[in-house]
């Protein structure tokens, strides 16, 4: 009996763990959340110095507005902060690449199978 059946292991250069890596941190969806806050943060708060009477009239002389446009940009650079602060490990990302590639090539290997 052969082993053509059986899956190879994918290996990753260290170069291509290291990209992969910085990558996956890069699209870390603490860093979009953080950037989305930040954007409407800095929206709001511009509505709120620009209109002040707008938001006070309606809210019993509270500048609603600017309070939450820079509770949203504080929020949104936390999100920053606990992202570049507490990172996902590397060794988690790469356990979970090549858990996909073994997938895939269990995959690959029952198809080639099935056709013979």
């Amino acid at each position: 009996m052969s082993n053509k059946n059986q899956p190879t292991a994918v290996v990753l250069s260290s170069e291509e763990k290291e990209q992969l890596v910085r990558s996956t941190r890069r699209t870390d969806l603490r860093n979009i959340i953080g950037a989305l806050f930040v954007v409407y943060g800095v929206l709001v708060t511009a509505t709120g110095i620009l209109d002040p009477v707008a938001d006070k009239a309606l809210t019993g002389g509270i500048p609603i507005n600017l309070w939450t446009g820079l509770s949203m940009f504080a929020g949104g650079i936390l999100f920053f902060l606990w992202a570049r602060l507490s990172p996902v490990p590397a060794e988690d990302i790469l356990a979970n690449v090549e858990s996909i590639e073994e997938k895939i090539a269990e995959g690959e290997a029952s198809t080639l199978a099935e056709e013979h």
